[in-house]
């Protein structure tokens, strides 16, 4: 026992004269401040180069202990890091693929381990990121072309050019453009009125994901794409007629089988968007050009469509111009025409009686109106006799919340204005008497009026298409900012990238 204890008190001896010298000289930080990066790099280009030489601080004034990393990870997964250099100044031929791009320039001190990084943003574009889509009918085929944002130049035959030379289809109708949270889920739509119905093309490549045909769980009988409406957590397809319900909130990629009317058939007008693309309203409306009576999408649990004063949770606001269930006319062409940020939303639409007889007609329309009692209702609002110059033959028309209370509408080469509050329309520009217009619509959130037209002047490819800038100084005017010819047969549809 007397052993062990001398043990012990030996072996707490020699511990106690081991000496921790680990705090008595420790290595003085040289601490950084990184300045010289923005916080963000917003349209960086693919191929070109990328230059950020970044400035450091240092509390000894010196930097010879450094090593420097830039990383950058994909912004969808966070999860794939790839370095990009190893020096202090960046100085690169980018080759990231388009998209965000998270960044990180780290500086770390050999000496200590220590380090100091600055996270930024990276938008890295190609040539289709962002611009003008354009969709054409040329020798029979569909051909999608492309405008990039900044330029005036367009790049012809982009799905061509990028899918091995193939061909979207015949019959091209509509052009569409969806964006969603996840960039990578973003998807470009060309519908076509052929045996294939177009194709989903991926949004960043622009190479095709999926055919038409893919898109359904139950394939249509008859594949006939006509419009595709947007709202909050669905968007509706319009297929020879009918309505597909698709849930873009559950990341689904097909469309359920098609919406019911009861005891009915029916056909949407396809040309008539009782939606609000830029704001994307929570529920939807949809007119019927075979019964002549809206309906209201109340709940997104429905299969059925019901009319706007028998939609459970919809209150019927009667204005007395029209009933909603029994308009009794064709819708030639609808969309927004004033936009609140309430979502006290209305509309306008040019419709048709069977003897040909032209109307306006206006609407209110909310879902969950902020502060209005009812909070979701219809209301019909007016309904003008239109007798105005050149109105009874126009094929083209546009409207727009920008400009409240005006209907664009095209006759010949000629483009009018309805002015809705005097009833009054008149001429207010002219691309010439050679010329037909045959499509108009506003480009995504701008002033912008997109024009196409046949030159009947030009013995090829008379179509073409003209950007006019609508001003308010002293009343509407509008201003030609570009003009193409010589595009195709027939310019169809427009989408903006963005």
């Amino acid at each position: 026992m007397k052993k062990l204890f001398l043990l012990v008190i030996t072996v707490l001896g020699l511990t106690s004269c081991v000496h921790d010298d680990t705090n008595d000289n420790p290595t003085p930080l040289n601490e950084v401040t990184i300045s010289g990066i923005q916080d963000e790099y917003d349209d960086v280009h693919i191929d070109k180069p990328l230059s950020i030489h970044p400035t450091l601080a240092t509390s000894q004034n010196s930097d010879a202990q450094f090593s420097y990393f830039w990383i950058a990870y994909d912004n969808n997964t966070l999860f794939r890091a790839d370095t990009l250099s190893h020096e202090k100044n960046l100085d690169i031929q980018v080759a990231l693929a388009p998209g965000l791009h998270t960044l990180k320039f780290k500086v770390v001190d050999n000496l200590t381990g220590v380090y100091y990084e600055k996270e930024f943003k990276v938008n890295v574009v190609n040539a289709f990121t962002k611009g003008l889509m354009i969709l054409c009918d040329k020798d029979g085929k569909a051909i999608l072309d492309f405008m990039p944002d900044g330029q005036d130049e367009i790049i012809t035959d982009v799905y061509g050019k990028v899918n091995g030379g193939e061909t979207i289809g015949t019959k091209p109708k509509r052009v569409y453009f969806n964006k969603f949270e996840r960039e990578v889920l973003n998807e470009v739509m060309v519908l076509c009125q052929d045996d294939r119905g177009g194709c989903f093309l991926d949004a960043t490549t622009m190479r095709q994901s999926r055919t038409y045909g893919d898109f359904f769980m139950s394939p249509p009988e008859k594949v006939m794409p006509e419009a595709y409406y947007k709202s909050g957590m669905r968007h509706y397809l319009v297929n020879d007629g009918k309505l597909y319900d698709r849930a873009v909130n559950m990341g689904s990629p097909t469309v359920k089988p098609n919406m019911l009317v009861a005891g009915k058939t029916y056909r949407v007008a396809d040309n008539a968007n009782f939606n609000d693309d830029e704001e994307l309203p929570s529920r939807a409306v949809v007119y019927d050009n075979e019964n002549m009576c809206f309906y209201t999408i109340g709940s997104i649990t429905t299969a059925f469509l019901t009319t706007a004063t028998k939609t459970s949770g919809l209150t019927y606001m009667p204005g007395g111009f029209f009933n909603p269930d029994k308009v009794g006319m064709k819708c030639l062409y609808a969309n927004i025409s004033v936009r609140s940020e309430t979502g006290a939303n209305q509309f306008m639409g040019v419709f048709e009686e069977a003897g040909g007889r032209r109307h306006l007609l206006k609407c209110g329309i909310g879902f969950w109106v902020e502060g209005a009692n009812p909070e979701t209702y219809f209301s019909d609002l007016g309904d003008d006799v239109l007798t105005v110059e050149k109105i009874a033959d126009a094929a083209a028309f546009a409207c727009s919340a920008r400009f409240p209370g005006y209907m664009f509408y095209a006759g010949g080469g000629a483009i009018y204005l309805y002015n809705a509050e005097n009833k009054t329309g008149m001429r207010v520009y002219d691309l010439g008497e050679s010329v037909d217009i045959n499509h108009m619509e506003f480009d995504y959130k701008s002033n912008t009026l997109l024009v196409a037209y046949r030159d009947k002047a030009r013995a090829t490819l008379p179509a073409g298409f003209a950007a006019l800038e609508v001003g308010t100084d002293g009343g509407l005017r509008l201003r030609l900012v570009g003009r193409h010819d010589g595009l195709a047969d027939r310019i169809v549809d427009f989408e903006r990238k963005y």
